[in-house]
């Protein structure tokens, strides 16, 4: 994520010596529009205002809180820069009888909008000031003479245009994040159950168990199904067998807290729990709790289950040396212990041994 902040800033930097560049190039242009006796106040604005408040942005974006503000910063730029071309509006005309274009505005905003990323209600905003600005330095001074309702018109359609555009982008843009989080968590996630699905599991449970190789730290598995579950679906149908599902992923999540544990739903009725930094009797604790979790829910079984009430049987394995280890071996011998579990009556747990 850090990664992404700088690449942004540094984009943002980029554009903004590109606006300057691009203030220079128009100042070059210009001086073949302006009169002679307009260069000095001309170089007055560009030098010595304009090109100074980007440069300003440009400092402000080396600010450790410049992405919380950068909105605010930026609108500030583009109001600045189009008041400042108000300014030489006004003072071209009542000095020098002179009509400066006005289409200066339409370009700062339309840039600073889309290339420096104003967000709508801050783009629409700025509109608002800087019609309103306009048809200030309009009334005191009427450059364009018969052409100022047209001009006016102009200006306020570009700049909310420019708003109306930048809404539909932010709208699209926010539609495709939301997609793209719903893809992202389909890849991840069991939908049933909300916890990661056999291929994200897999991937977490290799990082941890790198970390515990790297802080050598124990790394523990434990494995667990619910017993008789066909029995339970055949009995109650699938949906209270959905249910039952639910159930044990609420009963695994209110166990395993740590940022670092990871609970995932191994296929059908298993579940895999990867640990790190655990001893044996904590993970005996831990095995103990879920069994508990399913004797306070009490939820009956079917007529021909083993037990009464619906239970699982757990199998577990734990590793202080874990750099001889691999997740899939680890899985194995939690699988061994949870078929011996069973053989053992069900609704209960086996500690493997390595």
């Amino acid at each position: 994520m850090q990664v992404n902040t700088e690449k942004e800033l540094v984009r943002l930097r980029i554009a903004l010596f590109i606006g300057a560049l691009i203030v220079a190039c128009f100042m070059v242009a210009d001086f073949f529009l302006l009169p002679s006796a307009l260069h000095q106040l001309y170089l007055y604005d560009r030098l010595l205002i304009q090109i100074p408040i980007i440069l300003i942005a440009i400092v402000l974006s080396f600010w450790r809180h410049f992405s919380h503000y950068r909105a605010y910063i930026f609108t500030t730029l583009l109001v600045a820069l189009t008041y400042s071309n108000y300014w030489v509006i006004w003072v071209c005309w009542q000095e020098y009888q002179f009509a400066f274009p006005y289409e200066g505005t339409i370009l700062y905003a339309f840039y600073c909008v889309f290339a420096l990323g104003i967000p709508f209600r801050f783009a629409i905003t700025s509109a608002v000031i800087d019609v309103i600005g306009f048809i200030v330095v309009m009334w005191l001074a009427p450059a364009y003479g018969d052409r100022i309702p047209i001009s006016l018109g102009f200006v306020a359609a570009s700049l909310f245009t420019c708003s109306y555009a930048k809404y539909r982008l932010d709208r699209s843009l926010s539609l495709l994040k939301k997609t793209n989080d719903r893809l992202t968590k389909l890849s991840k996630f069991d939908p049933l159950s909300d916890l990661l699905n056999r291929r994200a599991l897999r991937n977490q449970s290799e990082n941890l168990l790198a970390y515990a190789k790297r802080h050598k730290v124990s790394l523990a598995v434990i494995m667990l199904d619910l017993d008789d579950f066909k029995a339970y679906n055949d009995h109650f149908g699938h949906q209270q067998g959905d249910e039952a599902i639910r159930q044990q992923s609420s009963i695994l999540r209110g166990i395993f807290k740590r940022e670092t544990d990871i609970i995932g739903r191994y296929g059908g009725e298993e579940f895999v729990v990867v640990l790190s930094d655990v001893n044996e009797e904590q993970l005996k604790q831990s095995c103990q709790k879920i069994l508990l979790g399913w004797e306070e829910t009490n939820l009956a079984h079917a007529p021909n289950a083993a037990h009464p009430f619906i239970s699982c049987s757990i199998g577990a394995v734990i590793t202080n040396t874990p750099g001889d280890a691999s997740i899939d071996s680890l899985i194995g011998v939690a699988d061994k212990a949870l078929y011996k579990a069973k053989d053992k009556g069900k609704a209960c747990y086996e500690l493997a041994a390595l």
